[in-house]
C-alpha cells in the first residue's frame, strides 16, 4: 500500500546540499504537509508514494530555493537612476515622495522578481539606510506584499544612524494625506519605537514565512570613505555609539530577532580600540549578519570568525571598487559563515542572485591568484544552506532533507546554454541565470510552474509599480541622475 502525499517530483537530478552534498540522478522528492518526506530515486519514490499532483522533473535540476541574505526595500523601483557625481535619488525620494502604497507596490514587485529567479527567501532592509521607519506602516506594507507573493522574507527595521543618517537634519518624512503632502519630523527614539512595533506585528507572520530583524545601519560606526556621507567621529561620540549598540543588542535578545548591520574597512578595528574587545565580542555572534565586509582588517576578520558571525558579501556593489573585495577566504578560515547576496536591486543590478555566484568566485580568484580557492560547490552552498544559516533558518530551509520545509526550485537544463549536460555543479555556478528557473515551491505550495507565477497577476504587479513610481517621480528632480552628453557615449571618463 502506497502512502498518499501532497506532491511528488519525479525524474529529475536532485542536488541536496546536505552534509554529504548528495546528488541523486533520476530522483525526486515526496512532499507532505509542506515538508520533505523523502528524497530518493524515482523508482523508489514511485513504489512508496502516491499523489494526485506529480511534477515531471525530466531535464530538470531539483534543488533548494536560493536565499538572498542582504538587499534593500525601495530599490526595486528606482533602478537605472545613477550618476557618479550626483549619486542616486533614494534618500530624497524615499523620505518625501513615497506613500505606503508605493512601498507595497515596490515590495510586491521585488518579491515577484525574486520568485521568478528562484529566490525563496530574501532579506530586505526597510529601516535605517536609506528607507523609512518614521512610521511602522511602510514596513508593514512591505510585509503584506511578501505575504501575498508567498516567498519568505526577513525585513530589517531600525532607526537611522545618529551620526551618518543618510538624510538631512532635522529628520523628517512626508506623508500624503487628503491629497496634500504633510512633512513631519521624527527622532531616533520614535523610529526605534516604530521598528519594535513592526517586530511585534510581523515577526513570525504569514505562517512563519515573515521574520523581522533589527538593522542598525552601522553597529560600530561608518569608517569607510564615501564622498556624500562623510563624518569624523569626535571623542564624545563613542559613548553614544556604545549606548546605541548595546541597546540594539539587548533588544535583539529580548525580541529574539537577528541583528543585520553594515561593517566595512576599519569598523571592527575602531570598535576594538574604543569599545573594548569584550564588548565587541558581546555585540557580535551567530545571530549577527554583517553586510558587505569589504576591506576588513586582519584583526576584524579574526574577531568576526571567533564570534561565529555571518557576512553577506555583495559582489555586484560599488563597495568592491571603493574599499576592495571582501576577504571571504580569510573569513571562512577564521570561522565566520559567509553568504553571497545581491544588495538588490538598484542602482545597477537585479535580484538575480545567480549572477553573483561566479562574480564572488572571481573576486577571490583575483585576490589569491588561483582558482583553487572558493570552488563552485562552496559558492553554491553560499546561496543555499550557508545563506540559510546566516539568517538562522538552516534547520528549516537551505537543503533538501527529510523533515525540512519544502522550499524547492526546478532549473530547466533543456535550455540552449545548458545543453549538453556536462559537470553539473559547475554548470549551476557558471551558466545558470534566474531566467532558467522553471518551477518554485515554498512550504510545499507551488508558487510558479513552467515560468508562470500563480500567486499574483504579474501584469497587475507591473501596472501598480508603474503607477506608484510615476507619482513619486513627479516630486523629485531626476535630471541629475540621467546626464548623458558626448562623454556618456564616447568618453573614457564620465
Amino acid at each position: 500500500m502506497r502512502e498518499n502525499v501532497d506532491l511528488l517530483i519525479l525524474g529529475g537530478t536532485v542536488v541536496t546540499f546536505d552534509e554529504h552534498n548528495q546528488i541523486i540522478e533520476d530522483g525526486g522528492l515526496a512532499i507532505q504537509g509542506g515538508r520533505i518526506v523523502e528524497a530518493g530515486r524515482t523508482e523508489e519514490l514511485r513504489a512508496r508514494y502516491a499523489s494526485d499532483r506529480v511534477i515531471d522533473g525530466d531535464d530538470m535540476v531539483v534543488m533548494p530555493g536560493l536565499v538572498d541574505t542582504y538587499a534593500h526595500a525601495g530599490h526595486g523601483m528606482i533602478g537605472g537612476f545613477y550618476h557618479p557625481d550626483a549619486g542616486w535619488p533614494a534618500g530624497r525620494l524615499y523620505w518625501h515622495a513615497t506613500t505606503e502604497e508605493w512601498w507595497y507596490a515596490e515590495s510586491q514587485l521585488a518579491a515577484t522578481e525574486r520568485l521568478r529567479f528562484g529566490v525563496t527567501t530574501g532579506a530586505s532592509i526597510i529601516g535605517s539606510t536609506p528607507a523609512r521607519t518614521d512610521s511602522p506602516v511602510f514596513a508593514m506594507r512591505c510585509a503584506a506584499a511578501y505575504e501575498k507573493v508567498g516567498i519568505r522574507a526577513v525585513l530589517g527595521v531600525g532607526p537611522p544612524d545618529p551620526f551618518v543618517p543618510h538624510l538631512p537634519r532635522p529628520w523628517s518624512g512626508s506623508f500624503l494625506e487628503d491629497g496634500k503632502w504633510i512633512e513631519r519630523s521624527f527622532t531616533y527614539d520614535q523610529a526605534l519605537t516604530n521598528s519594535l512595533a513592526v517586530i511585534e506585528a510581523w515577526h513570525g507572520g504569514a505562517e512563519g514565512r515573515i521574520r523581522v530583524a533589527l538593522a542598525p545601519p552601522y553597529l560600530f560606526g561608518r569608517h569607510a570613505f564615501h564622498g556624500r556621507f562623510e563624518y569624523v567621529y569626535q571623542p564624545g561620540d563613542v559613548r553614544v555609539m556604545i549606548e546605541k549598540a548595546e541597546e540594539m543588542r539587548d533588544l535583539a535578545d529580548q525580541y529574539m530577532v537577528q541583528l543585520h548591520t553594515h561593517i566595512m574597512t576599519g569598523g571592527v578595528s575602531f570598535a576594538l580600540e574604543h569599545f573594548g574587545r569584550r564588548r565587541v565580542e558581546s555585540l557580535l555572534g551567530p545571530d549577527v549578519v554583517i553586510a558587505h565586509g569589504n576591506g576588513i582588517s586582519r584583526e576584524g576578520v579574526d574577531i568576526i570568525g571567533s564570534t561565529r558571525s555571518n557576512v553577506a558579501t555583495a559582489p555586484s556593489t560599488a563597495e568592491n571598487v571603493r574599499y576592495g573585495y571582501a576577504p571571504v577566504v580569510e573569513l571562512l578560515e577564521a570561522g565566520a559563515n559567509v553568504a553571497i547576496a545581491t544588495d538588490g536591486s538598484a542602482p545597477r543590478f537585479s535580484f538575480d542572485l545567480w549572477k553573483d555566484i561566479v562574480r564572488a568566485m572571481w573576486h577571490q580568484w583575483m585576490i589569491h591568484g588561483t582558482q583553487h580557492v572558493m570552488p563552485p560547490g562552496k559558492a553554491l552552498r553560499m546561496v543555499t544552506i550557508d545563506a540559510a544559516k546566516a539568517l538562522g533558518m538552516d534547520d528549516e530551509v537551505g537543503s533538501l532533507e527529510v523533515g525540512k520545509k519544502a522550499d524547492v526550485i526546478l532549473v530547466d537544463f533543456n535550455r540552449l546554454h545548458l545543453v549538453p549536460r556536462t559537470f553539473l555543479p559547475q554548470q549551476l555556478a557558471y551558466y545558470v541565470t534566474g531566467h532558467d528557473v522553471h518551477t518554485v515551491i515554498v512550504d510545499g505550495v507551488v508558487l510558479m510552474q513552467d515560468r508562470t507565477i500563480k500567486t499574483v497577476d504579474v501584469e497587475e504587479v507591473k501596472a501598480l509599480a508603474r503607477e506608484e513610481a510615476a507619482r513619486a517621480f513627479e516630486r523629485v528632480d531626476l535630471k541629475p541622475y540621467c546626464q548623458m552628453g558626448q562623454d556618456f557615449w564616447l568618453g573614457a571618463r564620465y
